[in-house]
């Protein structure tokens, strides 16, 4: 029981981040870079619970942002699981690697999640020109993954001091 409701708060921690950063206005004139906010969470049950665990968080929180937004299997929602999936995996890959903080592995997820983003849109749009835009999106996920990566680690931080530090 403990697990299901560890896994709920986390999903509904996810979608509620989603929904609050789709409300946000870019403050960037260039799509598809936002902040990441669901990503904190991500990084943080990483530090909690199984990697099977963590995927099945992530791939129900693109399912239900796609419901709630009312993005389901349109377009924008492939674009959201190319990134969210490709980042998951690249991030699953590097947490808990000796010399690995939770910055690199936030770095990395952001700059998987685009990468993932632009593979989706080139699949989408059957054009592979979408990848001159790759650059841009690698240099925001710079500043993007450090404000997650930062963030997680002060929750993972705060969640240990809690008594939370052993994988539930």
């Amino acid at each position: 029981m403990r697990r299901i409701v560890t896994l709920s708060l986390f999903i509904g921690m996810e979608l509620a981040l989603s929904a609050i950063e789709s409300l946000i206005p870019p403050f960037i004139p260039l799509p598809g870079i936002k902040l990441g906010l669901a990503n904190i969470v991500t990084l943080t049950a990483f530090s909690l619970i199984p990697g099977k665990q963590v995927f099945l968080i992530v791939a129900l929180r693109l399912i239900l942002t796609g419901l709630v937004l009312g993005t389901f299997l349109v377009p924008a929602f492939w674009l959201s699981c190319g990134g969210g999936l490709l980042s998951f995996f690249v991030m699953a890959l590097l947490n808990g690697r000796r010399g690995i903080s939770v910055l690199g592995v936030s770095l990395a997820g952001a700059a998987a999640h685009n990468t993932g983003q632009v593979l989706a849109a080139a699949v989408l749009l059957s054009n592979s020109a979408i990848f001159y835009y790759m650059p841009w999106l690698l240099l925001w996920s710079l500043p993007m993954g450090l404000a997650t990566g930062f963030s997680a680690r002060a929750a993972i931080q705060a969640l240990s001091r809690g008594g939370l530090n052993d994988k539930i």
